[in-house]
C-alpha cells in the first residue's frame, strides 16, 4: 500500500480549510421554498465527513471498494464523496441523465460492491436490477429505504468510534471512476488517480484565481465537488442538474445575487438559457468569472452573459474531456477580439502539452514526428500532462485505442480535431467520428457549421453525411431561431454563404429540424449520429 498524506488528497485539502476556518460557509443549499438557503460550515462538513467515513468502514466499505454514488448535489453528496475519498474507497459516478438503460450498463460494467443513492436510485436499482451483486446498500437523503442503511445511521455509528486517520490507498487503485456521457459512443468509466484529481484542482484554482473568499454558483455536480477542497463557498441553486437547458434563469440570478457569487460554472446550454431569459435589467455585479465547458460556447451567448455582469468580468471556456481536463482555456476578453471565424479554445494550460496527430484508425503505440500534421493543418488532439487519466476501467481495448507514449510519457488521444494558429491557440474542428468524407475531400463538422451559423435566422446547425462511407453527400441540418423557418429565400441565402467559403462550398443540401438532439450531461453537444440517421430517412 502507498500512503496518502492530508496535503496530497482532496479530503486532506478540505480538512485543512476546516481547521483554519471552521465557521465559514462551505456549502449553501436550497431549503424549503421561500425559506432561503441552508448553510453547512466547513467545521460541520468536516465533522460529518469524519463520522460517515468511520461508519462506512464499520459497514464494510474500505480502501479500494468500488462504490456506486448516485446522489444529487444535496448535503449528503458532499459528505459521502469526501468520506469515500477519505477511506480510499473508489466512488463510481454515473450521470443519471444518460438514461436508465445506459446507467444499468455502466454499473454492470463497473460492478460496484456497494451502492449509495437516494430513495429514487434504490427504487431503480430494485426494479431495473442495477448492481445485483452489491453487498452493501446505503441511502442518502431524508427518505428512508427498507433494507438499506441510512447515512444518518452511518454517521451516528461513526461518531461513537475513535477518530480514523486517513487510510493508505491500495497500490494501483484509482481514486474515482467517472463515466463519460456517451455523446459519441458508449459511456466509458474513466479511472482517475489521486494525483490527477489534485492536478485538476490545482489548475482550476490557479487558472481562474479561485480560493477562500470565493462564492461558487455550481450547476454541475462534478465541478461543485472541487469547491470545498479549494476553500470556496459552494452554492447549489434550485434546479435539476441533469437538465441544465431547463434551468430557470430567475432562480439562477436570485441565487447568485443572494449569496454574492463571484464565480459560476455552467454548461453552454445553461449559459444560453441565462443570457436569453434573465429578467430585464438584471445585474450580477459580484460575479467576476463564468466558466463553461462541455461544448463550444457561441460568442453571442458570451456577450449576453457578460451584459449581466460587472466591469472586468470574463467568460472562460476551458477545453478538455472526462479523460483530461483542463487542456486549454481562453477568456472572453481575448476570444471576442479574435476574428469570428471558428471556435477557438485557447492555449494549452501550464503543465499540459498538446500535439496534433494525423488521423489514423486503430491503436498507436507512440507519437513520433512522422505522425504529426504540418503547421496550420487539422489533426487529432493528443494530450500529455498530470491531468491525463491512465486508463478506462475494465476496458483494455478502449485503453489501448486511446493511450500512447509521447517521448516515453503517457498521452491521451482525445478523438477531437483541431488546428494551431501562429500564436499557439487551438481552433476546434469537431470530432474525428464526425468528419464527412466526400468525393472532394473531408469536411470537418464545426468549422463548416460555424460558417452557416452566421445567418441571422439560424440558431445552430449540424453537418452530417448521407450515402456511401467515403463518398457522402454533405447535409446541413438547420435549427432556426424561434419565429423563423427554412423558407426558399433563407435556403438560398444559406447556400450563398456556403458557396463563398472554401470549407463549405460543396454543401448545397439543407434540412430543417425543429430541435437538434443534444447530449444528456451538458445539453449542448449535438448528437450528429442521430441526425445522420434522421437525414438519411428524410432524403430517402
Amino acid at each position: 500500500m502507498t500512503a496518502t498524506t492530508p496535503d496530497t488528497s482532496l479530503d486532506g485539502m478540505l480538512a485543512e480549510h476546516a481547521a483554519a476556518r471552521p465557521a465559514d460557509a462551505a456549502v449553501m443549499l436550497p431549503s424549503v421554498p421561500g425559506a432561503g438557503m441552508r448553510t453547512v460550515t466547513f467545521g460541520v462538513l468536516q465533522r460529518r465527513v469524519e463520522d460517515v467515513a468511520a461508519g462506512l468502514l464499520a459497514a464494510g466499505v474500505g480502501p479500494g471498494t468500488r462504490t456506486a454514488l448516485l446522489v444529487p448535489p444535496i448535503a449528503d453528496f458532499f459528505v459521502l464523496a469526501y468520506a469515500l475519498l477519505r477511506i480510499r474507497a473508489v466512488p463510481v459516478v454515473v450521470d443519471p441523465g444518460i438514461g436508465l438503460d445506459r446507467v444499468r450498463s455502466c454499473l454492470g460494467e463497473a460492478a460496484p460492491e456497494a451502492f449509495v443513492g437516494i430513495a429514487k436510485a434504490h427504487l431503480a436499482r430494485r426494479v431495473l436490477r442495477w448492481c445485483p451483486d452489491a453487498r452493501i446498500a446505503i441511502t442518502a437523503g431524508a427518505v428512508p429505504v427498507p433494507g438499506t442503511t441510512s447515512v444518518r445511521r452511518l454517521e451516528r455509528d461513526g461518531a461513537r468510534r475513535a477518530p480514523q486517520d486517513p487510510l493508505p490507498r491500495p497500490e494501483g487503485s484509482p481514486a474515482a471512476i467517472l463515466f463519460t456521457s456517451g455523446s459519441t459512443g458508449p459511456p466509458k468509466g474513466v479511472e482517475h488517480h489521486e494525483s490527477g484529481l489534485l492536478a485538476q484542482a490545482d489548475l482550476i484554482r490557479d487558472l481562474y484565481r479561485l480560493g477562500p473568499g470565493d462564492v461558487s454558483l455550481a450547476t454541475f455536480p462534478p465541478f461543485a465537488l472541487f469547491g470545498p477542497a479549494l476553500g470556496m463557498t459552494t452554492v447549489v441553486p434550485r434546479m435539476d442538474p441533469t437538465r441544465p437547458a431547463k434551468a430557470r434563469p430567475a432562480r439562477l440570478v436570485h441565487a447568485a445575487q443572494r449569496t454574492g457569487a463571484t464565480v459560476m460554472f455552467g454548461s453552454p446550454a445553461l449559459l444560453d438559457r441565462l443570457g436569453r431569459g434573465a429578467p430585464a435589467g438584471t445585474r450580477i455585479p459580484w460575479l467576476r468569472q463564468v466558466i463553461s465547458a462541455g461544448a463550444p460556447v457561441p460568442r453571442e451567448t458570451q456577450r449576453r452573459v457578460l451584459a449581466l455582469l460587472g466591469p472586468g468580468a470574463q467568460v472562460h471556456t476551458p477545453y478538455g474531456a472526462t479523460e483530461a481536463l483542463p487542456v486549454a482555456s481562453i477568456g472572453s476578453d481575448e476570444l471576442l477580439a479574435l476574428p469570428d471565424d471558428g471556435i477557438c479554445v485557447g492555449r494549452p494550460v501550464p503543465g499540459v502539452d498538446v500535439a496534433l496527430m494525423r488521423v489514423c484508425d486503430g491503436p498507436v503505440d507512440a507519437l513520433t514526428s512522422d505522425r504529426l500534421v504540418a503547421p496550420g493543418e487539422v489533426g487529432e488532439v493528443v494530450v500529455r500532462g498530470p491531468v491525463v487519466s491512465p486508463a478506462y476501467a475494465d476496458r483494455p481495448d478502449a485503453t489501448a485505442a486511446a493511450k500512447l507514449r509521447w517521448d516515453g510519457r503517457l498521452a491521451h488521444r482525445t478523438g477531437d480535431l483541431a488546428s494551431l494558429d501562429d500564436d499557439g491557440r487551438l481552433w476546434f474542428a469537431g470530432r474525428v467520428a464526425h468528419v464527412v468524407h466526400t468525393a472532394g475531400g473531408p469536411l470537418h463538422s464545426v468549422p463548416c457549421e460555424e460558417v452557416l451559423n452566421h445567418h441571422p435566422a439560424v440558431r445552430r446547425c449540424a453537418l452530417v453525411g448521407v450515402g456511401p462511407e467515403h463518398d457522402r453527400t454533405p447535409v446541413a441540418v438547420v435549427e432556426m431561431l424561434a419565429g423563423n423557418r427554412l423558407t426558399g429565400e433563407v435556403a438560398d441565402e444559406l447556400r450563398a454563404l456556403a458557396a463563398a467559403d472554401t470549407r463549405t462550398k460543396t454543401i448545397t443540401t439543407l434540412l430543417e429540424h425543429p430541435a437538434l438532439p443534444v447530449d444528456p450531461r451538458h445539453n449542448s453537444k449535438i448528437d450528429r449520429e442521430a441526425l445522420g440517421r434522421w437525414a438519411t430517412r428524410e432524403l430517402a
